[in-house]
């Protein structure tokens, strides 16, 4: 009991301290002013290059090779990374229909399936459980690969203590939200792949902000964890600056000048990934 309301009080806390900061930097923009999204993998080359990091790319003669490796070499820090992308996971302008089809697939009724959308009736488990599977399979085949490219550039470009990134962008709005997209890809990556071949995963949503509050300001964020503490001591000083220089670029981008909140538990960070 007394567990339980420690985590309740730690809850309240990341709330408003998110709220303070919202509050503080909240500026009005009517949706018709909302920028363009940028194109993702574009804008962070472009990042990258000016933060001083190379495209492994750029490196390999044999272009044949390029799908092979991961995206960037970081040499002054001895860190690798690989960017990958989210779209098409129950999330962008397919999401609805993917959601129809599980229902089809789990032997839902036609009933069923119109008391979700017209008549705010619970998803039926069948349907529930399949479509968790989905995701947590899709989100796997993304880390698997990127695990593979950065296994394949650390032996060509790195040495035994060159750490290793997977950059994860969900830059389509996630029909389950950022906080469960986030939760099934830190469940993956501690079930299954806590190990040598990824030290750190980090959660980024451009294009796709958050807020505190329905009327309150939008968020883009950059959301880190590692596979242990001892990692976490030794890379997360270059992961912030990594993350810290990002999104005063991305915000450049985007003509956004508030600065940047630096969150200091899991529980703000579930707050700033609420809606």
């Amino acid at each position: 009991m007394f567990e339980r309301f420690k985590q309740k009080r730690s809850k309240a806390k990341a709330r408003k301290r998110i709220e303070q900061y919202d509050r503080k930097h909240r500026q009005a923009r009517p949706l018709s002013e909302r920028p363009d999204p940028l194109h993702v993998e574009e804008t962070f080359d472009a990042f990258v290059a000016e933060f001083g990091g190379k495209k492994i790319s750029d490196l390999i003669e044999n272009k044949a090779q390029v799908p092979l490796n991961a995206d960037y070499w970081f040499k002054v820090h001895n860190v690798i990374a690989e960017l990958k992308t989210l779209e098409g996971i129950y999330s962008g302008p397919d999401a609805v229909k993917q959601l129809t089809q599980a229902y089809i697939d789990a032997g839902c009724t036609g009933s069923e399936v119109t008391g979700v959308f017209f008549r705010n009736e619970p998803v039926p488990e069948a349907a529930a459980k399949l479509m968790r599977k989905r995701v947590r399979r899709s989100i796997e085949q993304r880390i698997k690969q990127a695990r593979k490219q950065l296994r394949k550039s650390k032996a060509t470009y790195g040495n035994d203590d060159t750490k290793l990134l997977i950059l994860i962008a969900m830059d389509q709005q996630p029909l389950f939200g950022h906080q469960t997209m986030l939760f099934n890809l830190a469940t993956i990556m501690g079930d299954n792949y806590a190990d040598e071949h990824t030290d750190s995963v980090m959660y980024m949503n451009p294009n796709i902000p958050t807020r505190i509050k329905p009327d309150g300001m939008e968020f883009s964020g950059w959301y880190p964890f590692y596979r242990d503490d001892e990692v976490n001591d030794e890379l997360s000083d270059f992961v912030n600056l990594l993350g810290n220089r990002w999104l005063n670029y991305y915000g450049k981008q985007i003509g956004e000048t508030n600065p940047i909140l630096e969150l200091e538990s899991f529980d703000e960070m579930m707050a700033a990934l609420d809606r």
